[in-house]
């Protein structure tokens, strides 16, 4: 890969300060990893055998969900500054990607997961010039990759309490949960009309060579079932107040989200 495509690359694996939004960098930072050149990089076939629980493996009472919904965390700190980042989520039969919407002059991300090739691909495009990583879909590079598929037994350290008390949020009825962890205590809105939870979406944000899962231990200690579309989370050590909320829920998408035409990739193994 030459020295420019690694620099752009760099930048575009980049930071976001937000609890519950992803950092990239960690996917560029790991010694061990070696770069193919992209004319060896095939996102349509591989000898791997993918480890990736597809969501469609499910067995639920509902169908698995396909379609597109936007994740929204905002964050309001002791100082009185706020800040508010969004991530898409598309669920196709096949495949899921995700968006990260950037601020300022960063590029957005997408990511688009991939199970019968066993890959994750990254993609970004920065003045003009289209890039992106084919990392492999494992747990080294996916941590939170046995999440996915919403089958990992949860086990709360306390018992979440089911008020009973419910309303409609984006069209769907909802259930006011309360629930507790080691850091937070929270106030959540779930649904059971969406064959989805927390843990699976937060899954889909530890991509990356030792990527932490803290969110992931979060919810898994709050112990609910059901998909939150609205969760407040109050910190028990003075750290910043969390909304997250699930909006703009599309029961279709347009197949080019998983696309990655014009894009120069290159093979992270």
């Amino acid at each position: 890969m030459t020295s420019g495509l690694y620099h752009i690359a760099l930048l575009c694996l980049f930071s976001l300060a937000s609890t519950f939004i992803p950092s990239f960098r960690d996917i560029i930072q790991d010694p061990t990893l070696s770069i193919v050149p992209a004319e060896k990089v095939s996102l349509f076939k591989s000898d791997k055998k993918s480890e990736y629980p597809s969501p469609n493996n499910q067995t639920p009472a509902l169908e698995p969900f396909v379609g597109s919904f936007d994740l929204i965390a905002s964050q309001a700190f002791p100082n009185g500054t706020t800040r508010a980042d969004t991530m898409s989520f598309y669920f196709g039969r096949e495949k899921t990607a995700i968006i990260i919407h950037a601020k300022g002059s960063q590029p957005d991300m997408r990511m688009v997961f991939h199970p019968s090739a066993a890959s994750i691909t990254a993609l970004f495009e920065m003045k003009g010039r289209k890039g992106g990583y084919v990392l492999p879909m494992n747990d080294k590079y996916w941590p939170g990759m046995k999440h996915a598929n919403g089958k990992v037994k949860i086990i709360a350290n306390a018992q979440p309490g089911y008020t009973g008390e419910t309303r409609t949020i984006e069209g769907y009825s909802c259930e006011k949960v309360l629930a507790e962890s080691s850091d937070y205590k929270a106030e959540m809105w779930i649904t059971k009309d969406i064959p989805l939870n927390m843990m699976q979406i937060l899954s889909y944000q530890t991509v990356g060579a030792g990527k932490s899962q803290d969110e992931l231990n979060q919810f898994e200690q709050f112990g609910v079932k059901g998909l939150p579309l609205q969760v407040n989370l109050n910190s028990k050590q003075g750290k910043a107040a969390v909304q997250l909320n699930l909006i703009n829920f599309q029961d279709s998408i347009d197949d080019a989200i998983f696309s990655s035409e014009g894009h120069e990739l290159s093979n992270v193994e």
